[in-house]
Parts: structure tokens; C-alpha cells; sequence
């Protein structure tokens, strides 16, 4: 087949795939890096009666006036600062968990500013972790209500997750966040549609630490690895947004690994942002 016609057939191929909404790997499309999958999704935190939290049974689904008309799309690099030429955000999904008080006190201790995308079930289930990451200054953001893969589901499906999120986190904070971040970083046109609606800024990552293989090890094989991803491929890049976890069950390797991460960006003039700066 010559160039010309393989060329052809691929971009007919993306137009189909475009039109009937099909999700493209989060990045490629956009000019991002590529996205990974982020592993399988962990169990949701359990409540007290060890049952797992039910959603509320109202939803806010007005968009908040204090949150600005964010960007159309996905972001993958984190906000430039004044008189600053590198920052890097440092993120955490999936919590509130075992480990979150512990990552609170490291970045509180050596004033490190951060972003946590929270889920709506484990926010139920530790609501005092939820409110001590406000009361620290740090950004809430939504990651819906029980971690689906939002491409599998209606537009309006995918707005009641997102929803519930926001109606659990005002209900404990009263506030709302102002940025999102997909399960998997998987979106298709209707997630990207309902979080514009919302003035929910959507943001994936641009380092990837894999630090949930550790899978609740806090070996020093396991340290070192989140340490070396962070710091190889951040160092990279002039503004990266880096990835890592406090899910449910803890990750300990990742609270261990944090105070070297926060060192080195410092060390190399980075200055340490949030989403929302």
C-alpha cells in the first residue's frame, strides 16, 4: 500500500471513530503525553457499619460561581507561577485513605502545595481528612462518585458521578471543586461536555509514578521506584503534573517516597503548585 493511500485509510479511520464517539487514548489526541491506565480500580473504603457509602440523594449539578470558566478539554501541565521558569504539580487520587493523614503532614511540614482528587465513597467514610485538606490550603478536586471508566456510560450517567462528588464534598466542606480528573483518565466528548457545564477543569497528569503497584508495600524497592519515575521523567519537563495515590487501603511507599520528591523539585527551582493556581 503506498504512503498516500495508508495515509488516507487512517485519518477515514479516525474520522469514524471521532463521529460515533469513540474514546482515543487520553493525550495522543491533544498533543499530551500518553496516559496509562492507572492499574485496576481498588475497593471503595468501607463505613463504620462496614457497608459502602451510599450516594446522597440530591446531586448539585449547577456549576459553581466561584470556580473560573476553565479551558475547553484536557490538561496535562501544570500552571505557570510569576518569576518562576518550572513548576510541577503534585497530585493524589483516589482518597481519602489510610495514608492521606500521613502525605497531609509531609506536605503541611515542608509547606508543599498539592491538589487531592477525592472520590465521593471514601470521602464519606473519612470526612475529618476531607476537612483538614482544606483547612490546610490545599485544592479538593472531583474524581466522581465510585471510580468508573466514565467512556463506558451515558452523558447523563456520567454527570449524576460527577454530581454526587461535588453534593458530597459540599456537604462536608461546603465547597465546591473547581477541577476534575477522569478514572483512568478516560473521557470522551460527553465527559468534556458535563465538566464545562460545571466549570470543572479537567486535568490528567503528565509524570506517571505507578505507585499503585506497590499494591500497600512500603519496601524500599518500591520507595525508590516512585522516586526514580517522578524525578526521571519530571525533570524532563519545564511543568509536570505528577501522579501518585492515598487510595482506601494506603499506600505507604508513596508517603515514604514523597519528602525526596518535594526535595528535588526544590533543589532544581521548581516551585510547587496547585491546580487551581
Amino acid at each position: 500500500m503506498s504512503s498516500i493511500r495508508y495515509l488516507a485509510l487512517a485519518g477515514a479511520v479516525a474520522i469514524i471513530l471521532f463521529g460515533a464517539g469513540v474514546a482515543v487514548a487520553a493525550g495522543n489526541a491533544e498533543g499530551g503525553p500518553a496516559v496509562g491506565s492507572q492499574g485496576p480500580a481498588r475497593p471503595a473504603a468501607r463505613m463504620p457499619d462496614r457497608q459502602i457509602a451510599t450516594p446522597p440523594a440530591s446531586e448539585h449539578r449547577a456549576a459553581s460561581s466561584s470556580c473560573p470558566v476553565p479551558p475547553y478539554g484536557a490538561q496535562y501541565y501544570a500552571p505557570a507561577y510569576p518569576g518562576y521558569a518550572k513548576t510541577v504539580a503534585l497530585t493524589f487520587d483516589d482518597g481519602p485513605g489510610k495514608t492521606t493523614g500521613r502525605i497531609l503532614s509531609i506536605l503541611r511540614r515542608d509547606r508543599a502545595a498539592a491538589t487531592f482528587f477525592n472520590i465521593g465513597q471514601n470521602m464519606a467514610t473519612r470526612p475529618a481528612l476531607l476537612r483538614k485538606e482544606k483547612r490546610y490550603g490545599f485544592v479538593l478536586g472531583n474524581h466522581t462518585w465510585s471510580h468508573p471508566d466514565l467512556t463506558k456510560l451515558t452523558r447523563r450517567q456520567q454527570a449524576a458521578q460527577i454530581d454526587k462528588a461535588t453534593t458530597k464534598q459540599r456537604s462536608i466542606t461546603a465547597t465546591s471543586p473547581c477541577v476534575f480528573r477522569p478514572p483512568y483518565g478516560s473521557y470522551n466528548a460527553a465527559t468534556l461536555s458535563v465538566a464545562q457545564d460545571r466549570r470543572l477543569a479537567v486535568w490528567l497528569w503528565s509524570v506517571d509514578t505507578e505507585d499503585w503497584k506497590a499494591d500497600g508495600s512500603a519496601s524500599e524497592y518500591w520507595v525508590h521506584r516512585i522516586i526514580k519515575l517522578a524525578e526521571g521523567e519530571g525533570i524532563e519537563l519545564k511543568h509536570p503534573v505528577i501522579i501518585m495515590h492515598n487510595q482506601p487501603a494506603g499506600n505507604p511507599a508513596t508517603a515514604l517516597a514523597l519528602p525526596t520528591i518535594i526535595r528535588f523539585f526544590r533543589h532544581h527551582h521548581y516551585r510547587l503548585v496547585t491546580l487551581n493556581t
